[in-house]
Parts: C-alpha cells; sequence; structure tokens
C-alpha cells in the first residue's frame, strides 16, 4: 500500500514519532516518541524554561525531517533501510 507524504508529515507534526510508525518503522517510532516525551515533561525539571523550547523545538523539526527522509528512501524502493 503506498503511503501518502502529506498525511506522513502531518502525522510526525501531530505526534513525535508517528510518522515513522505510520511508515512501517516501528521501533524507531517508538524511541523517538519516548525521547520526545522525556524532553518535553522530564527534562524542564533541569533545564531552563527558554532553554528546553529550543531543545524540543529543535527535535521535532529533526524527526519530521527525518520522517520526510524515511518516506523518500521507501518511494525509492529501499525496501530495507537501515534504522
Amino acid at each position: 500500500m503506498a503511503k501518502r507524504l502529506w498525511l506522513t508529515i502531518l502525522l510526525a507534526i501531530l505526534v513525535w514519532g508517528v510518522g515513522h510508525i505510520y511508515l512501517g518503522f516501528i521501533k524507531r517510532g517508538i524511541v523517538i516518541l519516548v525521547i520526545g516525551l522525556i524532553l518535553a515533561f522530564v527534562m524542564p525539571w533541569f533545564i531552563p524554561y527558554p532553554y528546553i523550547w529550543a531543545i524540543v523545538i529543535g527535535y521535532k523539526i529533526w524527526q519530521i525531517w527525518d520522517t520526510y527522509k524515511y518516506y523518500k528512501k521507501l518511494n525509492l524502493g529501499q525496501t530495507q533501510v537501515k534504522i
């Protein structure tokens, strides 16, 4: 079944790792989700407030880009993508 780019990116924007899970990279998606939750809920206890936003937003942008990268690899016919 062909995956849609717009849906993949939308899922990645809404919830960390769900775009990867949608593409079939379940372990990677779960790891990204857990790390995102740790960044959002645990790190504020240890890092000052303005800096945590930069880290969380940077992580969010990275995981959206990573989802897009894996989507492109799958569409180029690379069925075996190294994780």
